[in-house]
């Protein structure tokens, strides 16, 4: 049976996630999708692999960073200050100074 709705888009993110996952799409890919706020706003690790002395290897997660996504500030990138010099109507978007 063919996915669709729902569980098709899922599907695709997945697939966009391990097949992009080291080409930096997965940023704008988050954004487009209005699911930063799930997958962003955590706690990020990293891996520490050491090899012991009867050979097998040892795993150990640590801390990398701890990050706080702000919606719906976060989904815009700040508007250059070059091109708001440019023209006096355009405004910052919210979240950023002017």
């Amino acid at each position: 049976m063919t996915e669709s709705g729902e569980a098709l888009l899922a599907k695709i993110q997945h697939e966009r996630k391990v097949e992009l996952a080291f080409e930096e799409h997965r940023f704008y890919d988050v954004r487009r999708w209005k699911i930063a706020e799930k997958v962003d706003k955590s706690v990020f690790h990293g891996i520490n692999i050491t090899k012991q002395a009867d050979g097998t290897k040892k795993y150990e997660l640590f801390e990398i960073q701890k990050r706080d996504f702000v919606a719906p500030a976060h989904y815009l990138l700040p508007i250059p200050r070059y091109e708001i010099q440019k023209n006096d109507l355009l405004e910052q978007n919210p979240g950023y100074d002017k």
